[in-house]
């Protein structure tokens, strides 16, 4: 009777990550307008030069200046945020790594979105300014997204956070450094630090695989993020990598046992969908806990929805859970 209850829990945890359900072929109405209006006008395909990627002004609702540190860390002087609106200690740590395609210098833009993750997840949230392409090529994002993790294993304690309970975060681009610092922690034997990693809508593979991705194919332009965007940024920040190195592509790793537990969230409309989905099915096979879930109808990073859309709270509250458990 034990041995086949706990067939049957074990059954359930997989589910989620068995197949792939998020196919309704319906964009989310609202999105769809957002898509025809301000999501439009954001730069995001090589037609643009990365200079006007870059001098984009974006203008983030304010938060109180007292709720945020910032510093330079580590031998190369990686600039980090650190946010703890409630001033306390003790506080679970998440090192965040921003979305941009690996060049855009997207913190600015993401800095309100931490701090509300800080008051939301109850944490200290450390965010990572890592270099970008083409001034900084591979592997310097990768570097200073690990130095700063080091940093913070070391040193968070001295500004609220407990070094015992540390989680990795990061959309796009950011969700494929998380992924990526976890494995090489793993090959550090400093893993064991890293409790929970979070992909929302993670780069796991290079765009040079994009073929192997019914959903690069399928989705590839008109919904924000393109494929060749997505090609584009590869050929400014790592053209010479071998597209089997995990350090750009950390689902090439043929080994994956032993990573922390993930949370791993994808959208309907993105041609990341699928690679991220491959992960997280890479990963349970691998014997690591998943918490899986695609939103349908929704595009990368969930843009285009108001801060009290039921989806944003419902990814919330999917972090909010995996926290609890670990």
């Amino acid at each position: 009777m034990k041995r086949t209850l706990t067939a049957i829990l074990i059954l359930i945890a997989l589910w989620p990550v068995v197949a792939q359900t998020c196919e309704t072929g319906i964009l989310d109405a609202r999105v769809a307008e957002s898509l025809k209006t301000f999501l439009s006008d954001l730069p995001a395909a090589p037609t643009v030069s990365v200079e006007a990627i870059k001098e984009r002004k974006i203008t983030p609702p304010a938060f109180p200046a007292t709720d945020v540190k910032k510093l330079r860390v580590s031998s190369d002087s990686v600039s980090i945020q650190i946010y703890n609106p409630g001033h306390q200690t003790g506080l679970p740590i998440i090192i965040s790594f921003h979305p941009g395609g690996f060049i855009t210098p997207m913190l600015s833009f993401m800095e309100y979105e931490c701090w509300r993750q800080a008051k939301v997840y109850n944490a200290l949230v450390i965010a990572v300014d890592y270099r970008i392409a083409p001034e900084h090529p591979f592997p310097a994002a990768v570097n200073d997204a690990f130095n700063a993790f080091k940093w913070a294993s070391e040193h968070g304690h001295e500004y609220g956070g407990d070094t015992s309970r540390i989680i990795v975060l990061g959309l796009s681009a950011g969700g494929n450094l998380a992924a990526v610092v976890c494995q090489k922690a793993k090959d550090a034997g400093l893993v064991g630090k890293i409790k929970l990693q979070i992909l929302n809508c993670p780069s796991t593979d290079n765009p040079r695989n994009a073929d192997q991705y019914p959903s690069y194919q399928r989705y590839a332009s008109g919904y924000f993020l393109t494929k060749k965007f997505c090609q584009y940024y590869m050929q400014l920040y790592a053209p010479d990598v071998d597209i089997r190195n995990p350090d750009v592509a950390p689902i090439q790793r043929e080994d994956l046992h032993g990573l922390p537990p993930a949370v791993i969230i994808t959208a309907e409309f993105d041609p990341l969908r699928d690679e991220g989905f491959a992960y997280s099915n890479r990963l349970q096979k691998a014997g690591v806990t998943v918490h899986y879930r695609c939103f349908p109808g929704q595009i990368h990073n969930l843009l285009g929805l108001l801060p009290e859309a039921d989806e944003l709270q419902q990814a919330d509250n999917i972090v909010i859970g995996a926290m609890k458990k670990i």
